[in-house]
């Protein structure tokens, strides 16, 4: 019996698993006031990881194709002080997004925080849509974080990059993505 229900759980984890992934495989960047990159692990020099530059790449396609008229970075600050927002800022501008169209929010220490800030933000600049960048995997979770702050209209873009532990990222993201969804910390 213990068996079976064990089997049956972890079966129900991989396919919540995959439909996450499916949903944010499949998202479709569409028109937005505002791109929100999500952070990820900057290098003790200040330059983004491999995952965070194929994010702040996508930030800027998105830019160029005219997708959004904002960027927002957001991310945290390290224990060694590192300020991920201020190195995906400066990331954006050598790639040539003019500076003032970029948003910095380097108290998103989690994708709860970025939605709320992002929200806030949103809100006093009376900006009604969002495009969420982020990896394919952490895009549901993150739309589902916006949806739960008042951002109605959210979309989702990711980068063509993956590796291995993507396997992991995905099963992790089930139980987030139900927590977000009943989560009443405003």
């Amino acid at each position: 019996m213990l068996t079976s229900l064990l089997k049956w759980a972890v079966g129900l984890w991989l396919a919540a698993a995959l439909i996450v992934a499916a949903a944010g495989l499949l998202s479709r960047p569409q028109p937005a006031d505002l791109a929100i990159v999500y952070g990820n692990k900057v290098h003790a020099d200040g330059s983004p990881s491999t995952r965070l530059s194929a994010r702040l790449d996508e930030a800027r396609r998105c830019y160029e194709k005219g997708l959004c008229r904002e960027i927002m970075v957001s991310g945290g600050i390290d224990k060694h002080g590192t300020d991920e927002a201020l190195a995906m800022k400066r990331d954006l501008v050598h790639q040539g997004i003019p500076e003032q169209r970029i948003v910095m929010d380097n108290q998103g220490r989690d994708t709860w925080d970025t939605a709320r800030n992002a929200s806030a933000y949103m809100k006093a600049h009376d900006l009604h849509s969002a495009i969420v960048v982020s990896q394919y995997f952490h895009v549901p979770r993150a739309i589902i974080a916006l949806k739960r702050f008042g951002v109605s209209q959210v979309s989702g873009a990711y980068p063509v990059f993956f590796e291995a532990r993507d396997v992991y990222s995905a099963l992790r993201e089930v139980p987030g993505a139900l927590w977000y969804c009943v989560r009443r910390d405003f």
